[in-house]
């Protein structure tokens, strides 16, 4: 029987035309999270937050990237410190699955030196030709992309269709669209209905059907809008939920306590 749990790894802000282009500027705080699994197979997470030096005079961020998006939140929201009120490390887990590579969502990959690493290809290659360059803009961390080296990364095709890593827990290839390539999750569980963990394929309830207000930040504005319409056609299909990158509304709605698992 598959099971899902909901970490809380603090909260970003950021102005709301990051999430809706035609919205009214001002800022709003947004969730960061990271997903657990437990499958009869083993344990796989879905994304990894922040890093916990991301911010500060020292930190891993470069200063106008912190300046632009600030995290917040305690100890308790690093990844680490969520998985370990679990009774979970790292080690624990056989794959992780990352939507993409923006450092709000794997920041912690240096720690699952003995996962299965989960990702698009051309994101894999657009994180380390943006490190190479020194480049912090875009979304990647040249710092945290500096300790990937030794890891077991396990590319997903431009073209791969996709795939089952347990019964009922299935990696979509997305294709290009916020990144230059995101992957989604869609989890089926028997009590509480599947579950498509878009990322930021969709920051906000704003940018799904039947809205489809584009978000500020697109690598691949033609490709994020057939991601949308492909995962609203797949929730339909499957009766998913879908649960958005960064949506506050819907983020307060979900059960996050360390014992409380979505079964």
């Amino acid at each position: 029987m598959n099971r899902l749990q909901v970490l809380d790894l603090g909260r970003m802000r950021v102005d709301r035309t990051l999430l809706v282009a035609d919205a009214a500027p001002g800022a709003v705080d947004i969730p960061v999270a990271a997903y657990a699994v437990s499958h009869p197979g083993g344990l796989l997470l879905f994304d990894t937050g922040c890093h916990p030096l991301a911010m500060g005079p020292t930190g891993r961020w470069a200063p106008a990237f912190q300046a632009a998006y600030p995290w917040s939140g305690d100890d308790a929201c690093h990844l680490t410190a969520a998985l370990a009120a679990r009774g979970l490390a790292p080690d624990d887990f056989s794959d992780v699955v990352l939507s993409h590579l923006h450092s709000d969502h794997a920041g912690c990959v240096e720690f699952f030196g003995r996962a299965r690493l989960i990702v698009h290809a051309d994101e894999l290659a657009a994180a380390r030709q943006a490190a190479a360059a020194g480049e912090a803009e875009g979304g990647y961390c040249p710092a945290d992309i500096a300790r990937w080296h030794g890891l077991h990364w396990r590319p997903v095709a431009r073209d791969a269709p996709d795939f089952d890593l347990a019964p009922g827990v299935r990696v979509l290839n997305l294709g290009s669209g916020h990144a230059a390539g995101m992957l989604a999750l869609l989890v089926r569980l028997a009590g509480a209905g599947a579950v498509i963990l878009a990322s930021d394929a969709a920051y906000c309830a704003a940018n799904f059907a039947p809205a489809f207000r584009r978000p500020g930040f697109l690598r691949d504005p033609a490709g994020s809008d057939r991601t949308v319409r492909r995962l609203a056609r797949l929730a339909g299909q499957t009766g998913a939920r879908v649960w958005f990158g960064h949506d506050a509304d819907q983020f307060a709605t979900l059960r996050r306590a360390a014992d409380d698992w979505y079964a």
